[in-house]
């Protein structure tokens, strides 16, 4: 029983000095000191009309940024799906059903997307896969179905090969940004 009356004093002594301090001590007086929220800061010095720019690309990369997400979660379903396969047949079967169901869910969707979105998806599907679109098209369908698909984006401003660069061009380096600001939120 003695014993267990001179360990608690010790323990006790322990666990004080395991919490954070409520003041600090400076030049003799006490200083109340509370401990707060981490806060990163990261400098944009933009003028005004890279301002505007900015804001613009923000918006619409909250916007397509949930469908790079879900091309990313469809390329892991087909991935999976083609683990219990072998046969080249079956494989085109199973990426023609994964095609079927993609444009049932989500061509109304991305018609409504503004040729700049288009591009920004492009770049966010690289980012999201680490493959362009393009590379995307002929691995999963064929090199003929790549090709017109690339015809189609370039007569309308576009390119599936395009990939994302943001230590290369601004533009992506803004998007990494905004990407980072949104996984802080």
């Amino acid at each position: 029983m003695n014993q267990i009356i001179l360990l608690i004093p010790l323990f006790w002594n322990c666990f004080s000095y395991a919490q954070i301090p409520d003041s600090t001590v400076v030049d003799g007086e006490k200083i109340a000191t509370e401990l707060l929220n981490e806060i990163t800061l990261t400098p944009l010095n933009l003028n005004d009309k890279e301002r505007v720019q900015y804001y613009r690309l923000r918006k619409k990369v909250h916007k397509v940024y949930p469908y790079a997400q879900k091309a990313k979660k469809q390329l892991q379903e087909i991935e999976e799906d083609f683990m219990y396969v072998e046969s080249k047949r079956q494989k085109r079967r199973i990426s023609k059903l994964h095609d079927r169901w993609l444009r049932e869910h989500f061509t109304e969707d991305l018609k409504q997307l503004t040729r700049s979105e288009g591009r920004i998806l492009i770049k966010l599907i690289h980012y999201e896969t680490d493959m362009s679109s393009y590379e995307l098209i002929k691995k999963y369908r064929n090199g003929f179905k790549a090709m017109l698909w690339q015809r189609l984006a370039k007569f309308y401003d576009g390119n599936l090969k395009t990939t994302y660069q943001p230590d290369k061009i601004q533009e992506d380096a803004w998007i990494e940004h905004v990407l980072w600001q949104m996984k802080l939120d």
